[in-house]
C-alpha cells in the first residue's frame, strides 16, 4: 500500500484555486475606467438668435404677402389659433387660410418679437410678440388691429426651427 502524501494533493488544489481567484478578480490595473457622460452643448443663445432671425424673415414675408415663404415656416402638423375662428390644423390648411388673408385689401400683417425662451433640451422654444394687422374696408377706411401672440417653435432634424403652434389675440 502506498503511503499518503498530503503535499501531492495540496499543489494541484492550490493551482486550481489560484486560477479561479484570478479569473474572478475585479482589479483595476488593466481594465478601462468608465467614462463620464458627455455634457450636452448649451446652444440656447444661438437657437434664440436663429428663431429671432426666422421670425423677422417670416414677418417680412407677411408684409410682402409671399405665400410660399409665409407658409414654409410651419411644421406639417402645425396649428394656428386666431380669435373668433376655429383652429386651423396642418400646413396645407394654414396655406389656404393665408391665401384668403393675403387677398384682403390693405397693408397686411407685420409682427415684432418681444421675447424668445429656448428649453434647456434645445428642441423646443416659445416666442412672444406683438402684431399689427391693417386691412381696408369696402369704403376705403383702414382698420388697424394691434395684438399679441405666442408661437411654439420646434427644432427640426436639420437644425432649423419651425412654428408648431401659432396663437394670437387682439388688444382691443
Amino acid at each position: 500500500m502506498s503511503k499518503f502524501r498530503p503535499i501531492a494533493l495540496f499543489v494541484p488544489s492550490a493551482l486550481v484555486l489560484a486560477i479561479l481567484v484570478s479569473g474572478c478578480s475585479t482589479g483595476t490595473g488593466d481594465q478601462p475606467k468608465p467614462q463620464a457622460a458627455a455634457q450636452p452643448v448649451d446652444t440656447r443663445a444661438a437657437d434664440e438668435a436663429a428663431i429671432r432671425a426666422a421670425s423677422a424673415a417670416w414677418s417680412q414675408a407677411y408684409v410682402v404677402k409671399d405665400l410660399e415663404k409665409s407658409s414654409s415656416v410651419y411644421t406639417d402638423d402645425a396649428v394656428v389659433m386666431s380669435p373668433k375662428a376655429p383652429a386651423i390644423h396642418g400646413k396645407d390648411a394654414i396655406r389656404k387660410g393665408l391665401v384668403q388673408m393675403f387677398a384682403l385689401p390693405g397693408a397686411g400683417l407685420s409682427f415684432q418679437t418681444v421675447s424668445v425662451e429656448v428649453a434647456r433640451s434645445g428642441d423646443i422654444a416659445y416666442e412672444t410678440g406683438s402684431y399689427d394687422f391693417v386691412t381696408t374696408d369696402k369704403k376705403g377706411k383702414a382698420n388697424d388691429e394691434h395684438g399679441k401672440y405666442v408661437v411654439v417653435w420646434k427644432k427640426q432634424g436639420d437644425g432649423t426651427w419651425k412654428a408648431a403652434v401659432d396663437i394670437d389675440n387682439t388688444d382691443q
